[in-house]
């Protein structure tokens, strides 16, 4: 006969049974343990999963269970999921989400019409024609405002971007330094970068043996370290260079050009035997030669020239602009003496062929005070000295054209023709000036170039 439980031993609580009911009404009995079968831990899924009514073996029921509303499915698959990998929950939360969405969506689509007066096969069939509708707009929608992107995309945003670590960068930054330092080491000291020729540029009035020595410095030096600087300063001490620049050029094997802008002569300056070709820079660079017959000589008291030295840039401009003045006005004259001969006969077109400058001048002369005097070397009008001052030398210039072919026309010759006074101009005789100097006041003829200007030859 079984005895009842000393007071002494432990109380055992049975936890499934109802929390109002007496605790000390119940009574265990010595052989429930032996008789009681052990508990079986299963899963969130098979614990609330529905019960499938047609399978022969019934799912045992546990022994703790809890009310319905106690726990919540998306709360346990929340924390079955928590050991997933974070690849596996994305998919899952997009799961999720549709999943919602398609609820939402079933949930508009059963809402009932507002005339209740169909039928019942009519409101199905409404129902089914909505949720259809409804599905493909939400479809459609999703395609419109999120296309599927590229799958290249796709993998890249999916796959986690994984960073080197920071010595491999160190490392790789290192060997990359490394490899551009060698390759610019090896450019600068390879003797396949050696120049292997040079080309002279530009040179026609400079003798070539004075630019070869010049040039050879540069054969075997490196293309990239040649010193084009000091070749080119050696290059600029020739008297007839005026500046020079050294090229590389795209070839194989290296090779480079030295390039040569020559001085151009503008006039000769200097008196006597002693005469020098100036350029526009007012620099004296070589002798003159039978070529620069053409040039005006120039004699200036102030000026000293010599060898690549610089005339006073003061008188040299003053030289440089009744220079210029006498090139306009040879212009001029070739342009009236075209129209005179376009209407003349053929032996005046003949003899109006020859295209020598109107200013035939075999000295050009500047006094200590600036002022301009001509003297010509035409054989009608041989050493006639014709006289500008300092200013308006254009005006004075085609003055003196009209004075000219005055004299021409009249047959008198002329020593000296003043123009210093352009409003009035005098001129001296040569008979008078071989006697006793007198000074003639010119006619009223001369004194209006204007009215004379139709009878110009």
């Amino acid at each position: 006969m079984p005895q009842p439980p000393s007071s002494s031993s432990p109380r055992r609580f049975n936890f499934d049974s109802d929390p109002n009911r007496d605790v000390s009404s119940d009574s265990v009995s010595p052989d429930s343990s032996a008789t009681e079968a052990p508990r079986r831990l299963i899963s969130p899924r098979e614990r609330f999963a529905p019960r499938d009514e047609t399978s022969e073996e019934p799912v045992p029921a546990p022994e703790i269970s809890a009310p319905e509303s106690a726990v919540s499915p998306r709360l346990d698959d929340e924390m079955a999921r928590r050991h997933l990998p974070p690849r596996e929950r994305q998919k899952h939360e997009r799961a999720r989400i549709q999943r919602e969405k398609r609820e939402q969506l079933r949930r508009t689509s059963r809402v009932q019409p507002a005339h209740h007066g169909l039928h019942h096969g009519a409101h199905d069939a409404s129902g089914d024609a909505v949720r259809t509708r409804a599905e493909r707009n939400f479809a459609l929608g999703a395609r419109e405002t999120a296309p599927a992107a590229p799958i290249w995309e796709s993998r890249r945003k999916s796959r986690p971007r994984r960073r080197m670590p920071r010595f491999v960068r160190r490392i790789l930054w290192l060997v990359a330094l490394l490899f551009v330092g060698q390759l610019g080491f090896a450019a600068f000291t390879a003797p396949q970068f050696e120049i292997k020729s040079v080309e002279i540029e530009g040179s026609s009035a400079t003798p070539p043996e004075d630019l070869r020595p010049i040039a050879g410095r540069l054969l075997g030096q490196n293309v990239l370290r040649a010193n084009r600087m000091k070749i080119e300063n050696a290059a600029r001490r020739v008297p007839t260079v005026a500046d020079a620049h050294v090229v590389r050029l795209l070839n194989w094997p290296p090779k480079v050009a030295l390039q040569i802008t020559e001085r151009a002569p503008l006039l000769k300056v200097g008196a006597g035997l002693d005469w020098w070709v100036i350029d526009k820079n007012g620099v004296a660079y070589r002798r003159p030669a039978p070529e620069d017959e053409a040039l005006y000589s120039v004699v200036v008291p102030e000026f000293s020239p010599a060898l690549l030295q610089k005339l006073p840039p003061k008188i040299w401009a003053r030289a440089k602009e009744l220079d210029a003045a006498l090139r306009r006005d040879n212009e001029l004259a070739s342009q009236t003496a075209n129209l005179n001969s376009a209407s003349a006969p053929q032996k005046m077109k003949a003899d109006s062929s020859q295209t020598a400058p109107f200013w035939e001048l075999r000295r050009v002369y500047f006094d200590k005070d600036g002022l301009a005097s001509l003297r010509l070397a035409r054989t009608a009008h041989r050493e006639m000295l014709v006289r500008l001052g300092d200013d308006a030398w254009p005006e004075k210039l085609a003055r003196a054209r009209v004075a000219l072919a005055y004299f021409e026309r009249t047959g008198r010759r002329a020593a000296e023709l003043d123009l210093v006074s352009l409003e009035r101009p005098v001129w001296t005789p040569v008979a008078l000036s071989t006697a006793a100097p007198v000074t003639l006041a010119m006619p009223n003829a001369l004194a209006a170039p204007n009215a004379m200007a139709t009878t110009v030859p």
